[in-house]
């Protein structure tokens, strides 16, 4: 299981934009090497700051440059003009090459943002993303979020 902080607000990174894509994204420079670890199978936990976690999703393809991120709507490829994310890629044009997207199949998540769950002497990562070897967390979040998967 690899502990993952979306980092969400609502500039750059929209919980219920991702929540909808079945994406996490984290920024690449300092990051690239450990969300590159994170291999297709593997369980992630979500967490975002200020709001504890907000679920719990299966990796289903490893990470990419949002540059290289492909999304379909209804079965078509969505051109990258058209993107969601074409407003923040105009603020920033290194989005694309700088911030790295895994796509997720979510098992279980919190509805909204303001709804992520903390607990007392809960694993909290120092950095976006980290394996996660607190077995105390691990059972919290299988029972918090009614899962029946191993970890």
């Amino acid at each position: 299981m690899y502990f993952i902080n979306g980092k969400f607000n609502s500039t750059f990174r929209d919980y219920n934009l991702y929540k909808k894509l079945g994406i996490i994204s984290v920024t690449g420079k300092s990051n690239e090497e450990a969300i590159m670890e994170v291999e297709k199978g593997e369980i992630v936990a979500l967490y975002t700051t200020r709001y504890g976690y907000l679920g719990v999703g299966r990796v289903t393809r490893t990470a990419v440059p949002f540059e290289t991120l492909e999304l379909h709507q209804g079965g078509l490829l969505i051109e990258h003009e058209d993107y969601p994310f074409k407003e923040i890629r105009r603020i920033n044009p290194h989005f694309g090459s700088e911030e790295y997207a895994l796509r997720v199949e979510w098992l279980a998540l919190v509805p909204e943002l303001e709804d992520g769950l903390l607990d007392d002497n809960l694993f909290v990562g120092e950095k976006p993303v980290e394996p996660m070897t607190d077995s105390r967390t691990k059972e919290w979040l299988l029972e918090t979020f009614e899962l029946d998967i191993e970890v």
